[in-house]
């Protein structure tokens, strides 16, 4: 098993069936090793690492230690994507038919250890899995064939899902992988060339121990100190207005002249740090120009949904946004997390991809990304309602300000 933009994807059958080499092989790709053994199944129907050093056989029958686990892969459950069944035959063409619903969970059976004494269990966890899951049959070609078809077909089908590509609007994950790989795997003249596109990788920058520990028990004690300063927090409307939409949104900002009082801890800190910042996102140099900023409380239930921070006309200079999170010690909330998506830019325009990296809100850090990330903050769980338990965060951003007038060397007063 090997996880792959979030979903997994699941290769079972008997010894010497060809399952380590093509899972040796997606990994090469960049796929993340989950198991060459087992797969874990729980009650909802995802699978859990079970990670050990695979072992492979070459032609002579010798082990060989491929050493792909690193201690620095996820390890969160994956609901499963896609079910690989069929073994290696030497010189075969790869076509394999496309199976879903309960049939596509059947080698999940067939493979189950404890099949006779946890029926019932296993059952139900198959019946979880079947209506998400997509099943490709028959015999495998090459490893190195199968596992770059396998990659590309999750990618098709998430820009599929993500554009709308299908033809009647559907967003279903299984739908669109079931149409793409019968599109490209069953062809008889070959598979089309893949969709242009590219996956940008969530970039950020995160520093810890931001300010000093009495310049963060001063931003702290002032933010208790004006609670009741605080109001709901709004999202840019269509017509550019602030709007309270709690579908989106649910947070308490303070207002902008509390915020002044404390802007001095900052101010210097980012205009230094700023070209380093600049440089390790990858953003091109820009004239500064307003840097916002807004102080923002998030109790139990608070959340943002889903944007980007450029979202609408009136923000679209908006070149790096940053948080900085603080809270009382020690802290009794749980979420909160920052969940920063990949990006799928195609010649169409660019969306969210299904991928992420989630980023916990440590006390006293600051994180940076560009403005025009997708994003969101997980909802946030206190373990009472009063607000001094709340996740507070100095959020910021950074603008692009005119460009300097070139001087004009013929009107230049001269010596």
């Amino acid at each position: 098993m090997v996880g792959w933009r979030g979903r997994a994807i699941v290769i079972p059958g008997r010894s010497h069936a060809g399952k380590s080499t093509l899972v040796a092989e997606l990994v090469r790709r960049g796929a993340v090793y989950y198991s060459d053994e087992f797969a874990v199944l729980d009650e909802t129907g995802r699978v859990h690492p079970y990670r050990r050093t695979p072992v492979l056989r070459d032609d002579e029958r010798r082990p060989q230690d491929l050493r792909l686990v690193r201690e620095d892969e996820p390890t969160e459950p994956l609901p499963i994507g896609l079910i690989v069944e069929g073994a290696y035959r030497p010189g075969v063409t790869w076509r394999p038919t496309v199976v879903r619903g309960a049939q596509a969970v059947l080698p999940l059976i067939d493979g189950t250890i404890l099949a006779h004494q946890e029926t019932a269990r296993m059952l139900r966890i198959a019946a979880r899995v079947a209506p998400t899951v997509v099943t490709l049959r028959g015999l495998r070609s090459e490893a190195t064939d199968v596992a770059a078809q396998l990659l590309d077909l999750m990618d098709d089908a998430l820009v599929s899902r993500a554009f709308g590509a299908d033809e009647n609007g559907s967003s279903d994950l299984t739908t669109d992988l079931s149409r793409v790989a019968g599109l490209r795997l069953r062809s008889r003249t070959g598979r089309p060339a893949p969709t242009e596109r590219r996956l940008l990788v969530a970039r950020y920058m995160r520093m810890t121990d931001f300010l000093s520990p009495a310049e963060h028990q001063q931003l702290l004690e002032h933010v208790l100190a004006h609670q009741a300063d605080f109001q709901e927090s709004g999202v840019v409307g269509r017509q550019g207005e602030d709007t309270l939409n709690y579908d989106v949104r649910r947070s308490r900002t303070l207002s902008r002249a509390r915020v002044e009082e404390t802007w001095n801890m900052f101010d210097r800190r980012l205009h230094g740090i700023l070209p380093g910042v600049r440089k390790g996102l990858g953003i091109a140099w820009f004239p500064l120009g307003e840097v916002e900023r807004q102080l923002t409380a998030h109790g139990s239930g608070g959340f943002f949904a889903p944007h980007v921070d450029t979202g609408h006309p009136i923000v679209a200079d908006r070149r790096i946004s940053c948080v900085y999170y603080f809270y009382a010690t020690p802290r009794r909330f749980t979420g909160g997390e920052l969940r920063m998506y990949d990006t799928w830019v195609t010649p169409s325009g660019s969306t969210a991809a299904a991928t992420y990296t989630t980023l916990a809100p440590v006390n006293n850090s600051i994180v940076f990304f560009p403005s025009d990330m997708f994003h969101e903050v997980c909802p946030v769980r206190c373990e009472t309602d009063a607000f001094a338990v709340s996740r507070f965060t100095m959020t910021i951003w950074f603008r692009v300000g005119p460009r300097p007038t070139p001087i004009d060397a013929s009107k230049a007063p001269s010596d």
